[in-house]
């Protein structure tokens, strides 16, 4: 072969290699962004249904993928078409609907125009028992509060449904806020509370928090820190509350405390959402709402403090497992759960595959 005839067999060789290159990358990025998601489970929320340490495959296209890679951060709702909606029972990958911007797992438990209620920690959908899932347990990690062991019925919002915001409780206005954050990724939301005393505002009048003298005012201007439980200094700020019981606890406090200083006096709690800087006086939901909890009831952060779960912010159904680690113990890979199919169960007798 002539020196010239090998430099085009070269050439011709190279080209084809990133051909192919090129077509396995794209083929794997159309993959990544419309078929499958990895997960690694972070936390002992599901256990014993996925361990921590599990990595597994989530398939987003059952549920419909975004059109375009981080459509949701550009304020684009339209999906793919799905084969199904979010059905209860099944594990679910989502975005986390509150300041968080990690990706979360858990089981859905009920969908939109559902009730849900919790009583002395037995769940019930439209006044049905929800048994645990067979590998589900109740292990005490974190402390449970009594308004989330008995749960008062709630209403999962469906398409369609118009929101007041000034009829909700404290539960239902932060859930509220979270849904609206989740249909309008891309617009400003916030809240504000105020006190009025006989009527008249008392945002300004101070009360003992933290062993100091604040207002109301304060707690809104984000000059007020507070030390979170892994000891960081923060500030304190009304929209980066995620968990309605302790929103409740600061509000519920501080009502008491001005309440205290005007025993005669009548004394009210007003809320107000913003969206864009407009006060959000009823709003008209755009998409199904779900209720997601984890199968380790006691240790699990969940729907019970923060809410729906959008469909705009569900991204795939836990499909199968293809790796779990064990670092506590050698050989340190679990060989017995490689390649386990993730379970939906609904509470029935019967479990299906997914």
């Amino acid at each position: 072969m002539s020196s010239e005839n090998r430099k085009r067999s070269e050439k011709a060789g190279l080209l084809r290699l990133t051909k192919e290159l090129s077509s396995a990358l794209i083929m794997a990025l159309i993959a990544i962004i419309y078929v499958i998601q990895a997960f690694k489970i972070p936390t002992g929320s599901m256990e014993e249904s996925l361990k921590v340490g599990d990595m597994l495959l989530g398939l987003k296209f059952i549920y419909g993928a975004p059109i375009l890679p981080f459509s949701q951060e550009l304020g684009i709702t339209q999906r793919l078409p799905a084969f199904t909606d979010p059905k209860p029972g099944d594990v679910v990958i989502f975005k986390y609907p509150g300041t968080d911007r990690k990706d979360y797992i858990k089981r859905n438990i009920a969908g939109p125009g559902s009730v849900i209620e919790i009583r002395n920690q037995l769940t019930f959908v439209d006044d049905q028992k929800i048994e645990l899932p067979p590998a589900g347990k109740f292990e005490r990690r974190i402390n449970i509060d009594e308004r989330i062991s008995n749960f008062s019925p709630l209403r999962i919002p469906q398409a369609g449904d118009v929101l007041q915001p000034d009829t909700m409780n404290i539960r239902e206005f932060l859930f509220l806020k979270h849904l609206i954050r989740q249909e309008n990724t891309r617009s400003n939301l916030r809240v504000t509370f105020s006190i009025f005393v006989d009527g008249k505002n008392a945002d300004a009048v101070p009360f003992p928090f933290s062993g100091s003298k604040i207002t109301l005012s304060d707690l809104h201007s984000g000059n007020i820190s507070f030390r979170t439980q892994g000891g960081e200094q923060r500030p304190f700020d009304f929209n980066t509350v995620d968990d309605w019981t302790h929103l409740d606890d600061i509000l519920g406090f501080v009502t008491t405390q001005i309440s205290n200083q005007f025993p005669e006096s009548e004394v009210e709690l007003q809320k107000r959402l913003y969206l864009n800087g407009e006060n959000v006086e009823s709003y008209t939901v755009r998409f199904d709402n779900y209720f997601m909890i984890g199968d380790n009831r006691n240790n699990s952060m969940d729907s019970r403090y923060w809410g729906y779960v959008n469909r705009n912010f569900i991204k795939a159904r836990a499909f199968i497992l293809y790796l779990s680690l064990d670092t506590s113990s050698f050989p340190w890979i679990r060989w017995n759960r490689l390649g386990q199919l993730i379970r939906s169960y609904n509470g029935a007798v019967e479990q299906s595959e997914i």
